[in-house]
């Protein structure tokens, strides 16, 4: 953190015997910074903000405050829908650094390969049974095969991969106020896996994606914002028990942690 904000305090370029001082007063700096991760719905099925393209599939792009970076949970379905969603957000193709794809299906990947051959040098980071594919298909990245619980930037974790016979990995996004934030892509392995393995981690305060056909709603019970989109079978279900935590989600919603 000291050598992440320097440049914004000068001061901390003095002797190193104040250094510990000087980190002190960043820290607390940094804790009353009421933002830490921007989060953006780019591709989903339901139109939202005007402009914006929709489609069959999922994809969030996140801006990590504590790297001043931009990564891509999931690249929907079309390459040219997402790279025009994208750039109407103003970003360059090449301001996105890393992309995470939750599992190999067509909802979630059908965009990586545009979004590849316009930013060549994306890092590409998929569960560990696909990483021969995507490194055969995507040879000019690099390309990270995940089986465990890894931090791909600051305070961004994946779960590594979960389930048996088809294979995923969710997102943990931690705040400064030590919640977690859960991007899920479709919780084929299980709603209440990933949510319990956030839960020992931190309390969880928001979780945004997929739930597929998931029934059991126990664990979703004091998350501040339900975001269940895309595949999820019992949206109607999750709107009725959670009426006040429901979020809907839809291409063009951004959303601030």
């Amino acid at each position: 953190m000291f050598d992440l904000l320097k440049d914004h305090f000068p001061f901390c370029r003095v002797k190193k015997r104040k250094k510990l001082l000087y980190e002190n007063i960043i820290q607390n700096y940094m804790e009353s910074v009421s933002v830490t991760f921007e989060v953006k719905i780019v591709f989903e099925e339901t139109q939202g903000d005007e402009g914006f393209l929709y489609g069959q599939g999922f994809s969030v792009l996140i801006y990590n405050h504590f790297t001043d970076s931009y990564l891509l949970f999931d690249t929907g379905s079309d390459g040219e829908s997402l790279m025009h969603n994208i750039e109407k957000c103003g970003l360059e193709l090449s301001d996105i650094k890393k992309v995470i794809i939750s599992h190999n299906h067509r909802e979630h990947t059908g965009g990586l390969e545009e979004l590849y051959n316009r930013n060549p040098e994306i890092q590409i980071y998929v569960p560990i049974e696909n990483l021969i594919t995507y490194n055969r298909k995507y040879s000019k990245s690099k390309v990270i095969g995940l089986s465990k619980f890894t931090e791909i930037d600051t305070n961004i974790y994946s779960t590594g991969q979960l389930g048996t016979y088809l294979k995923e990995q969710a997102l943990f996004l931690k705040t400064y106020e030590d919640k977690i934030i859960i991007l899920v892509g479709c919780a084929h392995p299980g709603l209440d896996e990933i949510i319990t393995m956030a839960k020992s981690i931190a309390p969880i305060k928001a979780i945004i994606g997929g739930f597929h056909n998931s029934r059991n709603f126990i664990n979703l019970q004091g998350i501040e914002i339900i975001g269940a989109c895309h595949c999820t079978q019992n949206l109607d279900l999750i709107k009725d028990k959670f009426p006040d935590q429901y979020s809907e989600i839809n291409v063009g919603k951004a959303i601030t942690f």
